[in-house]
């Protein structure tokens, strides 16, 4: 028994990347995630909030942005 296969010559191209906005919103996202984390797991967190460069530590640094995204997009950009 033979079987008839249809040969398509159609290309598919992949999707645009990801518009600058979603970008940010993605990383506000997962900088709140991390902030919520830090908060519910301090102990577990610790070794990688404890680093540190110039006084500012990483916990500080999350904590500032995360909160400063979020105000950005709770207030309508």
């Amino acid at each position: 028994m033979e079987v008839a296969v249809k040969k398509s010559t159609k290309t598919t191209s992949l999707p645009n990347p990801a518009p600058k906005g979603e970008l940010w919103a993605t990383v506000g996202w997962s900088l709140l995630l991390l902030g919520g984390l830090a908060h519910m797991l301090p102990t577990q967190m610790e070794p990688l909030l404890k680093w540190s460069v110039y006084g500012v530590s990483v916990q500080m640094a999350v904590g500032v942005v995360s909160v400063v995204l979020a105000l950005y997009y709770l207030l309508g950009e």
